[in-house]
């Protein structure tokens, strides 16, 4: 079952390529910025739970469309 996992979502990041890279350049800026700025925890919180919810809007989006 886990390489069953694996195939599909292997398959989903190469047939929507976009979408994979959409999410990664949100993720590894969010991290950059992070690091740069020095924020506090809290503005970290919700900087991250930002992040999730747009994550979850572009999957939608980009995987489901």
């Amino acid at each position: 079952m886990k390489k069953n996992s694996f195939m599909k979502s292997l398959l989903l990041h190469i047939r929507y390529p976009w979408t994979a890279i959409c999410l990664l350049i949100l993720w590894v800026g969010l991290a950059i910025m992070c690091a740069v700025l020095g924020l506090p925890s809290e503005e970290m919180v919700w900087l991250i739970c930002g992040a999730g919810m747009a994550t979850l809007l572009i999957a939608a989006v980009g995987f489901l469309g």
